[in-house]
This record gives C-alpha cells, sequence and structure tokens, in this order.
C-alpha cells in the first residue's frame, strides 16, 4: 500500500513538487518564529541571571529609560528590613554620540554601517541595539556584590580599563561595552580603547568623555550602555536632581529577594519592585502572546498549503477514476482507496515537513553567523519533530475529503468516467 502510493505520486512529479513546494514554506515560517522565540527567550533568561537585586521602577514602566522616581524614595527604601545596599540611576537616550543621534542610528543603520565600513553582521546587530546612557550613584555602587557592568569589565590583557570609583565622581569619564568601542571606531577604523575619548552631544552642547572601562556582558540588551557618574548623566540627557530613573537593591540574603521586594511595593505603592525571575515571566507571557499573533499570520500560509494539497490530491484521483475502478473490480474495498490516497497526502506532508525543516536548519545556522549580541536562534530536535509532524497533520487534512470522494465511486461508474 505505502509503496503504491509512493509509486503515485512520482509519476507526477511536478504537481507533486509544487505541492511540496506549498506545504513546506509555511512549515519554514513556523519553525523560523519559534526559533526566534526561542533564542530570544534564552537570551533574556541569561541577561536576568546577571541582575540578581530587585530593580525598583515607577509602576507600570516598562524600563528604567522610561521610568522616573523620587530621590527621597532611595533612604526610604535603605531603611526597609533586610535591605543590604541601595542605588540609585538615571538612564535615558543620549542626544548624540560621535555626531549620530540615536533616532538617526535607527533610521540610518544600513547606510552609515556601509560608510563605515562595518561588516553585514555588525550593520544587523546595531538593529537591535540602541545606545543608552546610564548614570550611577558611583559611591552607592561600589558597595554592590552584584552590579552587572562591573563584574562585566574586561580583564586587564584584554584592555578593559577600569570601573567607575570615588575618582570620576563628576568627571566626564565613561565606561562603554566592547561593542560600542567597535561601533564607534577611530577614523582608522580600529575600536576605541581605554584612554580614548568619546563625543556625546552635538553642537555647544557636545562633551567630550574620556573612556576609563571597557565591558562584556554577551547581551544585546546590555551591550549598548554607557555607564558615567549619575550627576553626569544628568546633565547630559537634562535630567534634573529632583528625579531618578530606577533603584537598585539588595537584600541582606538572596533568599529574601521576594520579602524585600514586597515590603518595598507595600511601603511604596506607586513603583513596581521587581525580581528577575517576575521579568523573565512577564517577557515570556509577551513573547507567547506575539508568538500567538504571528502564528495566526502563519496559519493563513498553512492554509494555503493545505488547500494545495487539496488541489494536488483531487486532479490525482480524478484523472484516476479508471485506476480506482479497476482496483475495485479486482477486490480492493472502500476503504483500501481512502488508505491509498490518504497515504499519498501523508506522503506529501512528511516530505513538505522534511523540505521545510531541512531549510529552517540552514538559515537558523546562517542567521546565527549575522546575528550578534548574544542571541543564538534555537532550533532543537523537539521543533523539527514538532514540524515534521505538523506537516505530516495538514497533509492527512488536505487529502481526506479527496480520499473520500475517491473511495466513494462505484467501480464501474469509475471506469466510465475515467474513460471520457
Amino acid at each position: 500500500m505505502w509503496r503504491f502510493a509512493w509509486k503515485n505520486l512520482l509519476t507526477r512529479p511536478l504537481r507533486t513538487t509544487l505541492a511540496l513546494i506549498g506545504l513546506s514554506i509555511p512549515i519554514l515560517g513556523v519553525l523560523g518564529l519559534y526559533s526566534i522565540s526561542g533564542g530570544l527567550k534564552n537570551l533574556v533568561d541569561d541577561t536576568l541571571e546577571k541582575i540578581q537585586g530587585v530593580v525598583v521602577l515607577r509602576e507600570n514602566a516598562p524600563s528604567p529609560v522610561f521610568s522616573s522616581l523620587d530621590p527621597e524614595y532611595v533612604e526610604r527604601i535603605a531603611a526597609l528590613p533586610h535591605v543590604k545596599n541601595v542605588a540609585a540611576e538615571v538612564w535615558g537616550f543620549p542626544p548624540s554620540v560621535e555626531g549620530t543621534s540615536f533616532m538617526a542610528k535607527a533610521a540610518s543603520t544600513e547606510l552609515l554601517g556601509r560608510l563605515r565600513g562595518q561588516t553585514q553582521q555588525q550593520r544587523m546587530q546595531n538593529l537591535f541595539d540602541p545606545v543608552i546612557l546610564s548614570g550611577q550613584d558611583i559611591p552607592a555602587h561600589q558597595g554592590l556584590q552584584t552590579a552587572v557592568f562591573a563584574n562585566a569589565l574586561l580583564p586587564p590583557d584584554q584592555g578593559g580599563g577600569r570601573f567607575l570609583d570615588h575618582r570620576d565622581v563628576g568627571q566626564n569619564r565613561i565606561v562603554i561595552s566592547r561593542k560600542l568601542a567597535r561601533d564607534f571606531a577611530g577614523p582608522d577604523g580600529q575600536p576605541k580603547q581605554v584612554g580614548d575619548h568619546l563625543t556625546i552631544g552635538s553642537g555647544d552642547a557636545a562633551e567630550d568623555f574620556e573612556i576609563i572601562g571597557i565591558y562584556d556582558t554577551g547581551s544585546m540588551f546590555l551591550d549598548g550602555v554607557m555607564i558615567t557618574d549619575i550627576d553626569v548623566a544628568r546633565r547630559i540627557l537634562n535630567v534634573p536632581d529632583t528625579m531618578v530613573s530606577n533603584i537598585y537593591v539588595e537584600a541582606d540574603d538572596p533568599r529574601r529577594m521576594s520579602e524585600v521586594a514586597s515590603a518595598i511595593e507595600a511601603a511604596l505603592p506607586d513603583v513596581d519592585a521587581r525580581e528577575m525571575d517576575e521579568l523573565s515571566t512577564d517577557f515570556t507571557r509577551l513573547l507567547g502572546d506575539l508568538d500567538k499573533f504571528l502564528l495566526m499570520i502563519v496559519s493563513l500560509a498553512l492554509l494555503v498549503g493545505v488547500v494545495g494539497i487539496v488541489n494536488t490530491m483531487l486532479m490525482s484521483t480524478t484523472e484516476r477514476f479508471a485506476e480506482f475502478g479497476v482496483l475495485r473490480t479486482n477486490g480492493w474495498s472502500r476503504g483500501d482507496v481512502l488508505r491509498l490516497v490518504t497515504a499519498e497526502s501523508a506522503y506529501l506532508g512528511l516530505w513538505a515537513g522534511l523540505v521545510g525543516s531541512v531549510l529552517a536548519m540552514v538559515l537558523v545556522a546562517l542567521g546565527n553567523q549575522f546575528i550578534g549580541g548574544g542571541l543564538k536562534l534555537v532550533l532543537g530536535p523537539g521543533l523539527l519533530g514538532f514540524g515534521i509532524g505538523l506537516s505530516v497533520v495538514m497533509g492527512v487534512l488536505g487529502g481526506l475529503y479527496p480520499a473520500w470522494r475517491a473511495s466513494r465511486l462505484v467501480p464501474m461508474d469509475a471506469i466510465r468516467l475515467g474513460a471520457r
């Protein structure tokens, strides 16, 4: 039965190939969607693992860049039980860096990348990495045990320099990532190094900063951040001293993080005290909603693929009425004909799934060569199995009606119709 079904497909190579293409492309889309989603989830989890404290933001603010808090909250949080360290921060988009504004950078990434001689990987990565300026309360941050950027500083033999300390309070000194050092390379095309200078702002408001340290977290969500003193950041970002963006809090015992977060929200009702597990859950929920929306779009392509299978099998069965009639007169039952046509459509689904999976593996491998910032597209055996299984199910569903139609034919009527 299965061998017979396979030979039937091979006798119509063009129609079989078109049906395979029609279903394999939607399968490729489904696998690509979930590989990107899985890669983003892993990247977020890896990033949040680096942040062990509680981040306090204005209620419902999506990130520190869009948050504003009263600086007096620092003292009120510090007075709560089991709070060990509290450090205020100011975040924002700098007006421009090395003559390139954030908006211009986002709008002309490809053009500027080519003019600077950047590789394709660097130009693609720029799409995901806006430049952000973070101002830290240096004395408070020096007491932190889980300072993300300080702990990610490159070793001295790789030109990491040093992190901000008491000598840098009020000074135009800055720590940048290895990625930003490459993005804002000098006229000779060489990445910025410790001791080089970086211009932030434009015109009369432009200020020159000395680079004192270079870090590398390996995450696109963090490697676009430049760190300087909080008062210097306020001046650059035009932020008054009556506000901070967020407050980073450490507990005296990591196991009390949830307790500390709850105490902060109870004491300050207009803030969100977010643990990293909570942020990871929120992001996973957001990705899930996005997956559902994109899957609805991909489902339209799947529907087109199923229609292609239906069309192929209908044409195939119509052309083979005489064949089915002969088979019925030689003892085949209606169930045998039904199983034959269903087997053919299942073969189409299987091969469409295999083709789509191979294409997805190739594109994911290529994508991982060009997408940086710690993002790695994920395409494991489970996801591949899901794609192939989905394709087989779609193929079988597409072949049910043609199979039913072929099986309902009376033998002599089938021979007479096929002879026309």
